[in-house]
Parts: C-alpha cells; structure tokens; sequence
C-alpha cells in the first residue's frame, strides 16, 4: 500500500499509511484517556479511567501470549485454563463492565467519540520553522526494504519526500542493526560502537537523506522498530551532504546532532497529542525523585542530593524508603500529580522477549514494571521524566509495530518528554550528563536541545573542569568531589569522548 501510494505520488496517503499501525494502541488510549460521557460524576469517570486501563493491559497482555513469552506449558495441568484464555476472560468481563457502565450514562454521542480515526495531524503546526521530520518505515517482510519519508515546511506549504530503499538496502540495514545488537552486554560493546555507528549511518544513507536541508536548524525522528533502539543522533555523517548550507566543511564524520539538534517520537500522532497537552505554570517547579533504592548506586545517590538544592518544593523516597507502598500513599501521589519534574536514580531492566515485564528497581526487591506504571501512576503536569538507570529507553520491536516501554507508560501516565537510556550507561558519566541536562535546561527551548548540549559538553570536558564544576556549581561537598576525582583516574583526558559514555540518553516527546 505504501508503494502503491508513492507509485501515484499521493505521498500523505502514503504517511498516513506508515502512522496507521504505528503506536496505535498508545494513540487510542492517549486520545480518549480525558473523553466522559457528559452526564458522568466524577466517580464515573474514575470508573471509566479504570476501566481503561484494565481493558488496555489486557489488550497489551494478549498481544504476547501468541509468542510464548508469557505463556509457561500447561501439559502437566490439561484441564486448567491456559495464561491466554484467562486473559481473554478478564478482557471480556472488563469489556462488559464497560459497555454497562455506558448503557447506565445513557449518552449516544459518547459513543461516537472513542472512535479515533486515523489521521494525519496538521503538519503545518506540528512542525516548527526550520524543522524538517524524517520518518522511518520497516516493513515485517524484508523484501519490501524499506522507507524514510522527509517531511518539510515551506512558509505555509508541507512537502513530503518518499526515499524508498530496495531489498538490498534492507539486508544491509538488517545485518548493521543485528551486528550493533549482538555487542549488548558484551566487553566489546565500548570498542565496537563506533564503527557499528558508522555501519548504521551508512545503511540509513544519511547523506542522502540530508542533502537538502540548508534552510533546517532542527531534526524530528521518528524511528520504527529496531531503529528504535540505535542512537540515531550520534552516527557520524560527514561534511559533504551538508555542504552546501554553510556549515562548514572541517566536520567529516561529526554526530548527526553536531549538524541538527535531534529530537525524537513514536509517532506524528503521538507528537500531536502530547504538544495539545496544557500549557504549565512554570513560576514553581515541583520535582519528585526515587533515590538509589538499592543502595548501591553511589552517584545516584549524591546526584539526586544536588538536585534538590535547584527544586522547590520537592519530595524524594530515599533508599530503603522507596518502595510500591510508599509510592502509592495519597500524600505522595498528590505530589506526583503537581510535579513538573519526576527522577528516577535507580536500577532498570528491559524484557525484550516481554516488553511488559520492563521494570524499575525499587526497595527490599520489589519492581516498577510497565503494568505498574500504567495501571496506577498519574503525572499530568509532568514537563520532564528522567529514568536515570539502564536500557530504560528500549521498547519492543518484533511482535507488533506498538510503540511499548516504559516511555509509553510513561507518556500514557502523563509525561510530555522522557529521558532514558539505551544501553547499560557508566554511572558517573550518566550522573554528570543529567546533572548538567537539569542545570541548563531553563536556558534552552526543549528537553531535546538542552540534553544534547548537556551530552557536547560531556564529550568535551576535562578532568579538571569537571571537578571545578562540580565543587563550584553543583556545590558537591569536599567527599564528593574527591570520590569522582578518585574515579577520573582511570581516564585519559577529555575523559568521556567516546559515544559509549554520551550518547545512550535520548529525550523523546516535546
């Protein structure tokens, strides 16, 4: 269908297509998450916001059970009903629960408005002057390669440039994402990523993606599965696509956000939706952290005590006191739900197999998994989440072409921008990242921009600066500066230069 739609140049038809399936279940539950009947009490709508969110984990739930990811052998027990069908079950009663509860509102209009057509949205408002969108496409049959769709704005025209990719490319991006993905874990994932990077700028064909774009100053990405999980604005490009726009041609091989600040999303719908969220009242910055709850994290541990000092009023759950008890005690979930900015300084793991078994480590074992997430965390007035742990920023990429991580818990729960992590980050150079991210951020227009800024001067720092930054500052305490001193040792100068220490951190949303 896309091909057929680019063969005809109907290029919107053409996107459209590609946003179709694309986060669509997070589309559907973000645009109907504040639609009520008109004659509903507000325990009514609490009921149907439950409801929600059952029939929507139930729905994410089914959508693995078909892999066997979730579903253990039920031969030793054949007359018990499998994992799959009680999932079936609990969806239905909760669809009936639901269709009851609307049957008793008795408002025929309401029903009309959960259908969410799909659409693109205006790209003339979505898209700000001098900002140019790239949209990746991979489709499940290989053989179809693939597409990238650039989408610009002149004055008040929006042109959509298809690139389509043939087989070949398709096998050679295959073989550079399934390379990059085998170092994870892995000794040699330090020494491997640069030249994996520029494997993947080389299959993406950046150059030719970019060689028109003299008038932009700003990037919006939208990956689609695998891609997802690759720093896209750390692969080198060189000078010669960009050339002619002025910028110079001493930066062979220089960061794509070298050339464009870089922001990333799951989808133009899910970046529409989130930019209708209300504007906040930023004279008060209201910030909630989750303090090292494993107790084993000695730079999340000082690193949330510093950014204390920049927010009020403020409330943190330290260490052993960071449980799910805790977190949902009413006095803290007000809080949560005035919060501006929410931290979390602690352990995080992804399930590839079961994206829904992605978690955050909370105190005394316990975890913060994406069901958690979405079934009780509310943070409508969040501006910034900073999930400061690792593979916090991973999301699944076989199964469906949903958009599902903790970023979409989070995005459903009420966040406009998340911050995480691909990869298993070094600790102290996370820390510095999101301690100079939090610090700059008020001087810049978004997250997007301010945490790449904060990721150049990572890259560029010295050891010494960094002591003299964080004691004059950050205002660490003599014990902290001496214990990074102590680990700045082992590092040549400038000590955090290479890719693997600033580039893991995205900031997808606003």
């Amino acid at each position: 269908m896309v091909q057929a739609c680019i063969n005809h140049q109907d290029y919107p038809q053409a996107l459209l297509t590609v946003e179709r399936s694309k986060s669509r279940t997070l589309i559907e539950l973000l645009d109907s998450a504040h639609l009520y009947p008109k004659n509903a009490t507000d325990a009514q709508k609490q009921r149907i916001s439950d409801l929600r969110r059952q029939i929507a984990m139930y729905q994410q739930q089914l959508a693995y059970t078909s892999s066997n990811t979730l579903t253990p052998t039920t031969e030793k027990h054949p007359n018990q009903p499998s994992p799959e069908t009680l999932i079936r079950q609990q969806l239905q009663a909760a669809n009936q629960q639901f269709q009851d509860l609307l049957t008793e509102l008795d408002d025929p209009n309401f029903t009309l408005t959960q259908q969410v057509p799909p659409q693109l949205p205006d790209l003339r408002r979505l898209l700000p002057p001098q900002t140019a969108l790239i949209e990746w496409y991979l489709p499940t049959e290989a053989d179809s390669g693939f597409y990238a769709f650039l989408v610009t704005r002149q004055n008040d025209q929006i042109q959509i440039t298809p690139h389509p990719f043939n087989a070949e490319d398709r096998q050679h991006l295959d073989q550079a994402i399934s390379d990059y993905r085998s170092d994870y874990g892995q000794p040699s994932w330090n020494q491997q990523l640069p030249q994996r990077l520029e494997t993947l700028s080389a299959a993406l064909q950046l150059p030719r993606l970019l060689g028109d774009l003299s008038q932009i100053k700003q990037l919006i990405l939208i990956p689609h599965r695998e891609l997802h999980l690759i720093p896209l604005h750390a692969l080198p490009v060189p000078s010669s696509p960009l050339s002619g726009s002025g910028r110079g041609a001493g930066g062979e091989g220089k960061p794509l956000q070298d050339w464009f600040p870089v922001q990333y999303a799951p989808s133009c719908q899910i970046l529409n939706t989130l930019q209708q969220r209300p504007p906040l009242n930023r004279e008060t910055v209201p910030f909630f952290a989750i303090q090292n709850p494993t107790e084993d994290l000695n730079y999340a541990e000082w690193e949330v005590e510093l950014l204390l000092r920049q927010f009020s009023p403020h409330q943190v759950l330290r260490r052993h006191q960071a449980t799910q008890e805790n977190l949902s005690q009413p006095q803290t979930q007000t809080f949560l739900e005035q919060s501006h900015a929410v931290h979390f300084g602690c352990h995080g793991e992804f399930d590839d197999r079961n994206p829904l078994n992605a978690y955050l480590r909370l105190a005394n074992q316990e975890k913060l998994t994406f069901l958690d997430i979405f079934n009780g965390l509310n943070i409508p007035l969040c501006r910034l989440l900073v999930l400061s742990a690792c593979k916090t920023g991973l999301v699944e990429t076989s199964h469906t072409d949903d958009y599902v991580g903790l970023s979409s818990a989070f995005f459903y729960a009420g966040a406009r921008t998340v911050v995480a992590s691909l990869w298993n980050v070094d600790e102290l150079a996370a820390t510095l990242v999101t301690l100079r991210l939090y610090q700059i951020l008020p001087d810049y227009p978004s997250v997007a921009v301010a945490l790449q800024a904060a990721q150049t001067w990572l890259r560029g720092v010295s050891c010494d600066d960094i002591l003299h930054w964080l004691k004059h500052e950050q205002k660490a305490t003599p014990e902290e500066v001496e214990e990074v001193e102590d680990r700045l040792i082992l590092f040549n100068d400038p000590p955090f230069a290479e890719a693997c220490y600033w580039s893991a951190f995205t900031a997808t949303g606003l």
